[in-house]
Parts: structure tokens; sequence; C-alpha cells
């Protein structure tokens, strides 16, 4: 299966596993409750996945790499205790708790998930003296003495011996004790996933053309080449912020994240010709709607007139702008309303507190929060934002609550005037590409684009309407991929 239909199994687990009866009992006895063995190729996202399927639950999650640890560490080390059987005292040998195991219990003192779920990653590649201890940890669900707490579910994955050669095969007793779930790697399913994350644009139509990228591994004696999931984003992170800074995008560059030379070579052509036409386009221009008709008409006679892979580009750059517009967009939106949600706090607490005291409390809880590891690196940015707005407005200004709220309803409606503005861009762009390509790919692209970007909830654009359309051309990309992969596969030229 493919990486989301994991994760919805994930899902799905969870929730049989976390069900109580009437007397708080769990519906499937934790004897029953088989720990989850995700197998598949490295970089394809199965830690990622873990981490989604957790939120989505609102369960805890808490991942160790199995190699990272001795026997000791896991089952915990020994230590001589008394006691006495009938009328004998006797010395005798007792473990203490292991480190996983203990680390669940500060886990859930930490942050209140009662619970979770216990991820070992790269379990099939423990060592011979920790392999016992394996076996004992699916069949038992215990490291050493110590049992894994009530409300704990326990996952796993391992990587197929032919991508790493430390792999130690899982015998018939340990796979009769795991549900195992094969995963590969699926451009489609990461497709989606990256455009909610804003990865590259380029590396999203560069993929578009050619899915045959995506994902390769080739590890023999002669030949270790391989590109995964894992490369194309964090390719992308650098990638942005060599484009910030101006810094120098060289081939070589590209071969640090993607293994495989060929690939990284064409990539790195592609790449170059990508950010040539963002400029002769004046894609920021258009989407704006400042280009003269002239201009306007010129483009789009272009795109009319270009082959697949220039048209999939256009489409690219547009959405790269309007990512950026609707981002814009979203984050002024949850700043705003982040703001007022504090202000009526403010005012509520005005009794008991300055607004000093009330700012200096925030700051002391942010603080406990990051230190426990439960403040997510986003939710920190908006309330040091928040802060430093209301406290210019309140301690700098000398503003009254009340003019604060004044101040914030202003820039809530130049906020919609803003957002009015996207609106019309997104409408106006739509019916281009209609009129250029027709209700075809590339509009099917555009408006899955924007329905995918994070911040597409904010801005007010509908393209429900085209749905059909959508879905229609989804799956014929899935045929087509399906197809390539198939070729690819069973490759037979008339050789007769």
């Amino acid at each position: 299966m493919n990486i989301r239909e994991a994760k919805e199994e994930i899902i799905r687990t969870i929730k049989a596993y976390t069900a109580v009866d009437e007397d708080d009992q769990p519906v499937i006895p934790i004897s029953a409750q088989r720990p989850l063995l995700l197998m598949g190729p490295p970089g394809i996202g199965k830690t990622a996945v873990m981490e989604q399927a957790s939120k989505a639950c609102g369960v805890g999650l808490l991942s160790y790499t199995i190699t990272h640890h001795t026997r000791q560490s896991a089952v915990g080390l020994p230590e001589l205790v008394h006691r006495t059987y009938g009328e004998k005292e006797y010395t005798v040998t007792q473990y203490t708790m292991s480190e996983i195991i203990g680390s669940v219990y500060e886990y859930m003192e930490r942050t209140g998930h009662k619970k979770g779920i216990l991820f070992i990653d790269e379990i099939n590649c423990v060592s011979e003296t920790l392999a016992p201890t394996i076996l004992q940890f699916l069949q038992f669900k215990t490291f050493g003495t110590h049992k894994v707490p009530d409300g704990w579910i326990i996952a796993a994955a391992g990587n197929p011996s032919e991508y790493n050669a430390s792999v130690r095969e899982l015998d018939m007793a340990a796979l009769d004790r795991v549900r195992l779930i094969h995963v590969e790697a699926d451009f489609g399913v990461w497709e989606t996933y990256a455009q909610k994350r804003q990865v590259h644009p380029a590396i999203l139509s560069y993929l578009a053309m050619h899915p045959e990228s995506f994902y390769r591994v080739e590890l023999t004696r002669e030949k270790r080449q391989f590109v995964t999931a894992r490369g194309w984003e964090d390719l992308s992170r650098t990638l942005k912020e060599y484009e910030r800074q101006e810094l120098q995008v060289t081939d070589a560059f590209m071969e640090e994240f993607l293994r495989c030379p060929q690939i990284a070579a064409d990539f790195s052509t592609y790449y170059r010709l990508y950010q040539a036409t963002a400029g002769a386009w004046k894609i920021p221009e258009y989407l704006k709607g400042t280009l003269t008709a002239k201009e306007r008409a010129a483009l789009l006679e272009q795109w009319k007139n270009a082959g697949a892979e220039e048209r999939c580009m256009a489409v690219r750059h547009l959405l790269a702008a309007a990512s950026r517009w609707m981002s814009d967009l979203g984050r002024e939106s949850r700043y705003l309303k982040r703001e007022k949600e504090v202000l009526e706090q403010l005012v509520m607490a005005a009794g008991t507190r300055t607004s000093a005291e009330f700012f200096a409390d925030r700051e002391q809880a942010r603080r406990i929060k990051k230190e426990h590891g439960i403040l997510e690196s986003w939710e920190e940015k908006l309330e040091i934002h928040v802060d430093r707005e209301l406290k210019d407005c309140l301690l700098g200004r000398q503003m009254t609550g009340q003019q604060t709220s004044e101040q914030i309803r202003k820039e809530q409606a130049g906020l919609e005037a803003k957002r009015e503005e996207l609106v019309r861009a997104l409408n106006r762009t739509t019916e281009d590409l209609k009129s250029v390509f027709g209700e075809d790919l590339e509009l099917a692209d555009w408006l899955g684009g924007i329905r995918e970007q994070g911040d597409y909830e904010w801005c007010g654009f509908d393209a429900s309407g085209y749905d059909p359309l959508m879905i229609e051309k989804r799956l014929e990309q899935q045929v087509k991929r399906q197809m390539a992969e198939m070729e690819e596969h069973y490759e037979t030229d008339d050789r007769i």
C-alpha cells in the first residue's frame, strides 16, 4: 500500500486499540493488540506518517531508533537484591527499568498524554544480543521485566534487506506476532503532501513531468545510487534558503541531496530553465493584474503554444506566486485572530494582574511548554508575534484595551480587502488557464494545487465547481503513472 493508505490504517488501529468498554477496559485485550510493523524502503516517510497519525488521533508519540540502543539501555541494568523464599534468604538478580519504558512514563508526565504510540524504528537492524529482547517486546510488550503502559500502542518500522546490509530477517515467530504493512513509494500521494508543505515548485513541476525520478534505489557492489522522498524535501528546504540569500546553486549541490548523478544533473538543468522563465514570464505582475493588455495577451499566447513541460512549468510558477500570497494572508489572519483572543483574555484578567504581569505569565508558560517539548515552532512564533504587537499598543503607545480592539478591527477590514483582491486574482487566473488550455490537466493541476495549499481555508476562493474535472484528471495521471511503472518493470521489446 502507499503511505497515505498506511496512515489511514494506523489511524484505524489507534481507534480500535484505544477503545474501552463501560468498565473502562480495552475492548480488544492488550494481549491481542498486535504491534504494527511498517516495512518499506528508506526515505518514504514511515516516521512522518506516525507523527501525522498520532496528531490526527490526539495521542502521544515517542520514537526510538533501536540501533542506537544497547541491551542494557533497552532491558535495564542488573542489580542484586535480597529475597526470602520459605525461611531462607537469597541474593537474586533484578533488572532496573528499561530506559525506553522509563521515557514513556516521563513523556506521559511531561505532556499529559495517557495514550500514545511507542514507535521503534529500524527494528530489524538490531544486534544479535538484542534480537531476543525484540522478540520478547513484540510478544509481551515488555522491555526486560517492565511493560509498556496501558493505553500505549506499539508500532515499528524496518527496511527490506535489499536496502540495508545490516538487516536481520525476522523469523516466523516474530512475524506471527505483528501486523505487517508493506509500504511503497507513490509520487501521487507524496505530491499532495508536498503541496501542503510548500515544497519548492521547481521540484513539483519537474517530478510531475518525470515521476520515474521521484524514488530510485540501486544498491549493488558496483553502484550505490539513490533518490528518496526525504532527499527531495530536504533539497527543497535548503534550495529555498539559498535563493533567499542569493547563494550559488551548483550541480554538485544537487548531488548532495539527489544521490543519483543522472537525476541530479537532469534536475539541475531543469532548475536553471525554471529560474530563467520566472523572470521572463513576469509571473508576479501577471497574478497581481499589473501587466498591460498587450503583455498579458502575449504571455497567454506563449503558454498556448508551449510544449507539455513548459505548460507544467507555467502552472507551477503561478502556484508558487499564489501560494506566497495565500501564505501571507493566512499568516496575517491567524495573527489577528489570536491577537483578538489574547486581548479578550487580558481584559478579563484586568482586575487581578497588570498588563506587564499578564505578558510575563504568558512568556513563562511558553518557556515551560518549550522545555517539555510540547510547543510547536509555528505556535511559538505566533504567540511571540501576538505579544509583541499587543505590548506595543498597550505598553508602548499607551493605548487602552478599547483602542487596541478598534485597531484590530481596522486591520481586519484591511485584511478583508486583501482577501478580495486575492480571490479576484485566483478567479482571473482560473479563467485564463481555462481559455488557454481548456478543461485539461493544467487547469486541474492549478485548482488542485490551490486546494492543497496549507492556507487555502483563509483565502475564500471556491473551486468546488471543478471537483469532477480534478477527480477525472487525477485518475488519468494515476493510470499513466501505473502504466509507466509497468513498462519499466516489464519492458519486453521484440527480441524474437
